[in-house]
């Protein structure tokens, strides 16, 4: 049942469940880091390790939610294709995990379209949709214009430059072309894919972050949704000039982000489930 707090106490209830998001954020950060440290050349199952344990954290929690729930309506939908998404993408932190210890996989190693990129992508095509669903839960007149028109401008100019006038881009695309690198030409289109797609998360986010709201205590899950989808984003963009810098050793630090990411859907589950689990909303 959807819980009453009283309005007095939203405050401190708020604060409580940041402060604990907060710490599980740097606790599981610092545990992964300090095993790196300690376990250097065995980064890559640290780390495969801890996001496919998020991952099946965040998925469990959204299974419950939607089981909670239903799939009645916008709100519902929106739920549904959000879970589908997430499991999308636990399924191919799955894949990689198996890849690696069952065939010995590394990721440092070789960079090839797997199952976990059809994964991946079938995850973006949910959370898009998760995405415009919530759009049309938020009323017109709660999105200014003027934050639409910004954040589109400064996406695309991100994009456009990382794309057309990135020198690691460029330079990777010249090395091969030339046959002097063993990156092959679909694996650099695959990294630049998953920045482009992120195109398609930072404007619903970022406009959905900004969305004037009469009572953010209820909005509280859509903004950590949200939040959830622009911190993969900062992933997929480290995680690309990365890759095309070769600098593949570094590239577990962008697994934090993936991380932090599946820990803020949890936690974004956890405050729906707790406070607004009956909440029918309708646009």
């Amino acid at each position: 049942m959807h819980k009453h707090i009283p309005s007095h106490q939203r405050k401190s209830v708020l604060i409580r469940f940041t402060i604990i998001l907060g710490l599980s954020i740097v606790t599981a950060n610092v545990v992964v880091i300090s095993l790196v440290s300690y376990f250097p050349s065995q980064f890559y199952s640290i780390t495969v390790v801890s996001l496919n344990v998020t991952a099946c954290i965040a998925s469990v929690f959204g299974v419950i939610t939607v089981y909670r729930y239903g799939i009645h309506g916008i709100h519902g939908q929106s739920l549904l294709f959000l879970t589908l998404g997430i499991i999308g993408w636990f399924l191919a932190d799955l894949t990689l995990a198996y890849g690696h210890f069952v065939y010995l996989f590394e990721e440092e190693q070789t960079f090839v379209v797997s199952f976990a990129d059809v994964y991946w992508i079938i995850g973006y095509v949910f959370l898009s949709l998760h995405l415009f669903s919530v759009l049309r839960l938020v009323h017109r007149t709660q999105i200014h214009a003027v934050t639409i028109i910004v954040v589109i401008t400064i996406c695309g100019l991100s994009i456009t430059y990382n794309l057309l006038f990135s020198s690691e881009f460029l330079a990777a695309a010249e090395e091969i072309l030339i046959g002097e690198t063993r990156t092959g030409f679909i694996d650099l289109a695959l990294s630049v894919l998953y920045v482009v797609l992120d195109l398609i998360f930072i404007i619903p986010s970022v406009i959905i972050l900004t969305a004037s709201r009469k009572d953010y205590f209820e909005f509280i899950p859509w903004i950590l949704f949200s939040l959830s989808l622009l911190t993969n984003a900062i992933a997929d963009e480290g995680f690309m000039h990365n890759f095309v810098q070769g600098q593949t050793s570094g590239m577990w630090t962008w697994d934090l982000f993936y991380m932090t990411d599946y820990i803020i859907l949890a936690g974004a589950f956890y405050w729906y489930n707790r406070f607004q689990s009956s909440m029918k909303v309708t646009p």
